[in-house]
């Protein structure tokens, strides 16, 4: 008959363990000592110990033999094996801090002992894996996943490793230069956002951040004044040049395309056939480290490049249901079809490649806010009027957009409202007698579209030396003429489609 957690430790020690274990029987019970010391009671110490017991359980399936040589990427293998194999145990956010929080503790007391050299490692795992809103298991700290042929071999990973480090430090030196200061602010400002900060700077939470920030940037983001991914701005203008090798992996990493995708079936040990969500194309990538029956549920997206032979990693993955796998999708296609308005014609990879960060946080509205729609409906019930481009519309209006950076617009905002111009003088027909009072009101109605504060008719009137009055009395004949609304999708920019799914 058992009496206590310390015959439990004695009798699983017993008839589990064989040869020269990871984790010492003595090791354990001098662990679950030290907190009946501090007062535990019976209960808080079996669930210590039940923790413990399912760590040392995945030890003896992997045959470890050291903690020590455990990596801080092996953490999300651990509870996949957990969720796989112990009966009860769930992926959820609150059995894994738990589980996590009672290992760190217990690595902190072999510290102490001088068993193991520190915790870094495990803690660095534990933030990244259960440090946020929701369980994040793919912690890997390379930028690629899977393989050629059937894997890839522990060579070929190696060597790739080596020459991403040796791209990333090129990366970092390029883009911490002044000149990018704007577009890291803005990028920063629309990934966490409009109603998120950027965390604090715990070390775990804050690194994963910044990995999928930088994923973000290098792949979505465009650059403010010349409307192409840093990615490409990197791989075209930086001053050091490239070795070979590196030359070639950036021309792959450059053919990535931003996809959402779920596993349609098991083709071998290896790899798996996905399907995209939103075309039905299939392909084929690496076997994920998930139980099939988990895998079947999850919503896989990121950048995949190279199909059949690599992935890009800092794929995200979430577990949903059928029902809201389908209104996710339902989501995207309106979303869709708010940017055909605009580009008639598009297609997903179009789509995509503008505003891959706006469907990002549709998922995780649907995942955090549980909310029932995000993408505002109205804009797709509208009718617009008809623009035929029968007149040159002034030239003197158009060249004087050329200062809108100044006011911290991009290079693609600056060609919308060009395009904003150019369809109320086809329905209008003014005459321009104070081009500057014309191209005040553009600009004006433009940041009026596309942001919750717009700017400041004063000073734009002050900047183009025209009076206010005259600012606000064209802003309203555009505005009539054209019968725009607030995130109008004829001129929606990233901004604009990103504030419309927290507005409404």
């Amino acid at each position: 008959m058992i009496r206590n957690v310390y015959d439990e430790v004695h009798r699983f020690f017993e008839a589990e363990i064989t040869g020269q274990p990871a984790v010492r029987q003595d090791w354990v019970e001098g662990f679950l000592r030290l907190k009946a010391w501090d007062g535990a009671t019976d209960e808080e110490l079996r669930d210590y110990w039940n923790n413990l017991r399912m760590f040392l359980l995945y030890l003896g399936d992997n045959e470890a033999d050291d903690l020590e040589d455990i990596p801080y990427q092996e953490y999300g293998q651990v509870i996949r094996w957990l969720t796989a194999h112990v009966k009860g145990f769930k992926a959820t956010l609150k059995p894994v801090r738990r589980f996590f929080a009672v290992l760190v503790d217990f690595y902190r007391y072999l510290t102490q002992k001088k068993v193991v050299a520190d915790t870094t490692e495990l803690e660095l795992a534990a933030r990244e894996i259960a440090g946020g809103k929701r369980i994040k298991l793919d912690i890997d700290s390379g930028m690629l996943l899977g393989g050629a042929g059937s894997a890839l071999t522990e060579e070929l990973s190696q060597i790739i490793g080596e020459i991403i480090d040796q791209l990333m430090v090129k990366l970092g030196e390029f883009f911490q230069r002044k000149e990018f200061n704007d577009d890291f602010q803005r990028a920063l400002f629309l990934f966490a956002g409009p109603v998120n900060s950027i965390p604090d700077p715990e070390p775990g939470e804050f690194n994963l951040f910044w990995q999928e920030f930088w994923d973000y940037f290098l792949f979505d983001y465009r650059l403010l004044s010349l409307d192409e991914t840093p990615l490409k701005h990197f791989a075209e203008r930086y001053p050091g040049g490239f070795t070979g090798e590196e030359r070639q992996l950036l021309g792959d990493l450059r053919e990535a395309r931003f996809t959402v995708f779920t596993v349609h079936r098991v083709v071998n040990e290896d790899w798996v056939e996905c399907a995209n969500l939103f075309t039905d194309e299939k392909f084929r990538l690496p076997y994920p480290e998930f139980e099939y029956k988990v895998m079947k549920r999850m919503l896989f997206f990121g950048h995949v490049f190279a199909k059949d032979t690599v992935m890009v990693n800092y794929i995200t993955s979430v577990e949903v249901s059928p029902n809201l796998r389908r209104r996710i999708r339902e989501e995207g296609v309106r979303q869709k079809a708010i940017f055909e308005i605009q580009n008639p014609g598009a297609t997903w990879d179009d789509f995509f490649a503008r505003h891959a960060l706006a469907f990002r946080h549709t998922v995780d509205a649907f995942v955090t806010l549980a909310k029932v729609n995000v993408t505002p409906f109205d804009q797709l019930d509208r009718d617009f009027p008809w623009v035929e481009g029968k007149r040159e519309p002034d030239r003197r209006v158009s060249d004087l957009l050329v200062q809108m950076p100044d006011y911290g617009f991009s290079l693609h905002d600056r060609h919308l409202a060009e395009r904003l111009w150019h369809d109320f003088f086809q329905l209008a027909g003014v005459a321009v007698r104070k081009p500057g009072a014309w191209a005040a009101a553009i600009i004006y109605a433009y940041a009026h579209i596309n942001f919750p504060q717009g700017i400041s008719a004063e000073q734009l009137a002050a900047d183009f030396e025209v009076s206010t009055s005259s600012v606000y009395a064209n802003r309203d004949k555009i505005f009539k003429t054209l019968e725009l609304a607030k995130y109008d999708p004829r001129y929606l920019n990233e901004e604009g489609l990103i504030y419309s799914l927290f507005t409404f």
